[in-house]
């Protein structure tokens, strides 16, 4: 496997470990599928992958997972925190034009929406905004399609079209490479 483990030898018998280890092999196994390359590390509370595709357009796919503890020896078996990431980007030339952000809604946008024209309440999905000052654009509409099922769970973080760079944020422990193969046939 070309990513690596950078486990302690008390580590590798954990079911954490092994489930990290099973996700890097499927996403290596999967970029391997695309004759794209892989980098990473992984451990039983942690991985950080990195994929790189070229056909039909480059694509980077980044996954990052990291488990916290309380820092108390007493708490930490109880009070963990996980942070599970992943981020699809590609760059889309000629898009400048269309910049746009679409992100959670947040408790403060309330009031942003009244001092700001630009944001407005994403249409698509109403716990969600979009910050932009081309609303009609058919890649926003092409997306969200594409993207339905995870605007549905909650699992889009952000999309941002930025300096001919399109990046979708999730948080989501899961690969979604069913949902990603739309966006490569677009």
């Amino acid at each position: 496997m070309v990513i690596k483990s950078n486990a302690g030898s008390s580590e590798i018998s954990s079911p954490f470990y092994q489930m990290n280890e099973k996700f890097c092999a499927e996403f290596e196994n999967y970029i391997a599928s695309k004759n794209g390359m892989v980098k990473g590390t992984f451990n039983a509370f942690s991985y950080q992958i990195f994929g790189k595709i070229s056909d039909p357009i480059e694509w980077e796919l980044f996954y990052k997972k990291s488990t916290f503890t309380s820092g108390n020896l007493i708490l930490s078996a109880k009070r963990q925190n996980l942070f599970v990431a992943a981020e699809w980007s590609t760059k889309r030339i000629g898009t400048h034009n269309s910049e746009f952000l679409i992100r959670r809604k947040t408790k403060s946008d309330y009031f942003k929406m009244k001092l700001q024209s630009n944001l407005s309440t994403f249409d698509f999905d109403k716990d969600y905004v979009i910050k932009s000052d081309y609303h009609d654009h058919q890649l926003i509409t092409n997306l969200c399609n594409q993207l339905s099922e995870l605007f549905d769970t909650k699992e889009i973080y952000l999309i941002e079209q930025k300096d001919d760079k399109l990046k979708i944020e999730l948080r989501s422990e899961k690969h979604h490479f069913d949902i990603f193969e739309k966006l490569l046939r677009q």
